[in-house]
């Protein structure tokens, strides 16, 4: 597609609602001034967010050539983006409120890098029919085929409203659900108390009660709406995604782009037997943040519908596995990690009893049970300390293939994370005083992801089993195995 074009008109209605919101926000906290003033405040600030805006898209165009996209801006300061197609990662399609309201589409074009993984190198709005047909005419520059039409795709599995409020519920990270629990249990004591026994405790269990709805509530909420009416499915070498209920977001990436597979599951989502797929995928941002962050390309579903899903996905991630576990100085070197952490819990909770003896002693109320309350939390804080201890132990594992690598991590939170050796930055290789003491190393791999680099960090294995992934690396660079562009295959 050849000749100049400018963005549809509705990305100024966009880009000035974004500034409003921030500003409404920001007028919210200013009580000190009167309502006349704060409404004048928000429309010189809608008008001048209005001329702005208008003026950018007004001196803003885009070509498209035959090698590459060009995005000028001729304002204040001149700006000049030239995006090779050979260097174009993916075509992202985003369709939020406003997309809908005007009949547009939001097409991001992203380079595979880290330096801007969260923010897409181009931000385009044209109306759906045309940027449907610009991502059709780009994508057999990126995947060297036609994109498949989403009418023509069969998912490789079907995903209900069920799996997406149970992935939504059971996905958040068990360290958020533990804390948002206790705060929740904390909010309902403290209005028991309030409203039973009359005491003015009102106010701290509404804080409580709200930390609770920021730490559970909010995320699970957030997946619900970003994850809803999921499905994914795989063309020749090519993935496709597609969730979202307020903004709707479809992308594509060859798989050879993946860096690294993750299996992953919650304490609360091994209790239902279920799992779910992410990939490291560097080139994909949408620019929300989070959806880019590490594509989930299987909720949580059933372990064996997961490994199945597995294997029809990123066969190229699946090799014959023969891990190999921590051995015996790592259990030695976790069980004294654990006895200093639980000597010095211990110290705080007896030195905070002692302080708080006798002043709560002679309270009549519920917080008469603090000095009691501390030991009783310390000793479950040094029960949680030595199971973290032996399960990290059992757990965690290291095995080294022929053109792939895994680490298995986690305690309350499991993860799986296979590796291609053609994807690895660089290797660290660490010892702590114990760790060589009882000749055990941590290995810290750095990959490029979504979000920049990511550092996936092994258990604690002897130090030549974790340099073989250095090592690998060099030998496959030197025999021309090594292929940064297709994963290791």
């Amino acid at each position: 597609m050849n000749g100049e074009l400018r963005c549809h008109p509705s990305i100024i209605v966009e880009n000035t609602l974004q500034i409003m919101f921030v500003v409404v926000i920001w007028l919210l906290f200013a009580g000190q001034l009167s309502a006349t003033i704060l409404a004048g405040m928000a429309v010189i600030v809608l008008v001048a967010a209005l001329a702005f805006n208008y003026w950018r898209w007004k001196r803003t165009l885009v070509r498209f050539g035959e090698t590459e996209v060009i995005v000028e801006r001729s304002t204040l300061f001149k700006q000049k983006k030239t995006l090779p197609y050979s260097k174009i990662a993916s075509v992202n399609v985003s369709r939020g409120i406003v997309s809908r309201l005007f009949g547009t589409s939001r097409l991001m074009l992203n380079i595979n890098s880290g330096h801007n993984a969260v923010v897409p190198e181009a931000s385009l709005v044209f109306k759906k029919d045309l940027a449907d047909r610009i991502r059709a005419e780009i994508a057999p520059r990126l995947y060297a085929r036609d994109l498949e039409p989403e009418e023509e795709a069969v998912p490789l599995a079907s995903f209900s409203l069920q799996d997406v409020i149970v992935h939504s519920l059971f996905s958040v990270p068990t360290y958020q659900t533990l804390l948002g629990a206790a705060f929740l249990a904390y909010s309902i004591v403290e209005l028991y108390q309030s409203t039973v026994q009359e005491l003015s405790t009102g106010g701290t269990a509404f804080l409580s009660l709200g930390l609770f709805f920021l730490l559970q509530v909010v995320p699970s909420f957030g997946h619900m709406v970003r994850y809803y009416g999921f499905k994914v499915h795989r063309s020749g070498d090519t993935i496709y995604l597609q969730h979202g209920l307020i903004r709707s977001y479809r992308t594509s990436f060859p798989v050879y782009k993946i860096n690294a597979v993750r299996v992953k599951s919650t304490f609360a989502s091994r209790l239902l037997h279920r799992s779910c797929i992410e990939a490291e995928v560097v080139g994909i941002a949408s620019g929300d943040g989070e959806s880019s962050a590490r594509p989930v390309v299987c909720l949580l579903r059933d372990d064996d519908e997961t490994q199945r899903l597995l294997r029809e996905l990123v066969p190229e991630f699946i090799y014959q596995r023969e891990p190999t576990k921590q051995p015996r100085g790592a259990r030695s070197v976790l069980l004294i990690k654990a006895a200093i952490a639980s000597l010095l819990v211990l110290t705080v909770a007896a030195s905070l009893t002692l302080l708080v003896l006798d002043p709560f002693a002679a309270r009549t109320d519920a917080l008469s049970a603090v000095p009691y309350a501390l030991p009783a939390l310390a000793t479950l804080l040094v029960l949680g300390i030595a199971h973290a201890a032996r399960t990290s132990y059992r757990v965690r594992e290291f095995d080294a293939g022929d053109d792939l690598f895994t680490f298995v991590n986690g305690v309350l939170d499991r993860e799986t994370v296979v590796m291609s050796y053609d994807k690895v930055q660089m290797v660290h290789v660490i010892k702590g005083p114990l760790a060589r003491r009882f000749g055990v190393s941590r290995a810290r791999v750095f990959l490029l992801s979504s979000v920049g680099t990511r550092i996936i960090t092994s258990g604690l294995f002897p130090e030549d089993h974790l340099d073989s992934v250095a090592k690998t690396v060099l030998e496959r660079i030197a025999s021309g195995k090594y292929d940064h562009r297709v994963s290791g295959t």
